[in-house]
């Protein structure tokens, strides 16, 4: 068959479908979105450009994240990472929709500030499936985090992730690669689990 064929009439299933292999092309730009996160400044100039970048950066990265989580490309010290996020309680006939979703304070108890310990794949659910995501800058324009909450805890909490966090969250998988990996087959499923990589 010569070297390029066609695809057109080819249907993949999913388990045929390319897992990664090469992890450090989805980690380094892990990297590159937590300084710019860090160090974006969002003035009237550049406003609309900068917002839509810095959504761009957390939902791909996000994706970037849960992506690794599902591989042996990360150590089980990066999979169990938690962090200690706060929120705020929706009230009881909190019905947040696609036109009210910004009045946060019509849907949440803004008056008690509770935290809760988050995995790391919940907090990937929460921006990828988010309903609501709204960024939050300081008064010197920097980017401080976001509120959210995904459609199916939008009626009972909104979350505030720092861009601390998010930093902090896109570091350390960005930087992690196992050398040494200790993997056990599931007897009921068959399939392969990563017992200790390191």
């Amino acid at each position: 068959m010569s070297g390029s064929q066609r695809l057109s009439n080819v249907i993949f299933k999913a388990e045929d479908l390319p897992v990664i292999h090469e992890s450090y092309y989805w980690k380094n730009p892990l990297l590159r979105s937590s300084r710019w996160l860090e160090k974006a400044i969002i003035n009237e100039h550049t406003s609309e450009r900068i917002l839509a970048r810095a959504e761009r950066e957390i939902f791909v990265g996000f994706y970037a994240v849960r992506k690794l989580l599902e591989t042996f490309q990360l150590s089980t010290k990066t999979k169990a990472l938690k962090y200690e996020i706060s929120f705020f309680s929706a009230f009881n006939d909190a019905n947040p929709d696609y036109f009210n979703r910004d009045k946060l304070q019509k849907h949440y108890d803004w008056k008690q500030q509770k935290l809760q310990t988050l995995d790391i794949e919940f907090i990937c659910n929460q921006v990828i499936h988010s309903y609501i995501f709204i960024l939050v800058l300081s008064d010197a324009g920097t980017i401080e985090g976001c509120y959210l909450s995904s459609d199916t805890m939008r009626k009972k909490k909104l979350f505030f992730i720092p861009t601390t966090t998010i930093s902090d969250i896109f570091r350390k998988v960005g930087n992690d690669y196992p050398t040494d990996q200790h993997l056990t087959r599931n007897l009921k499923t068959g399939q392969w689990i990563d017992v200790d990589s390191k």
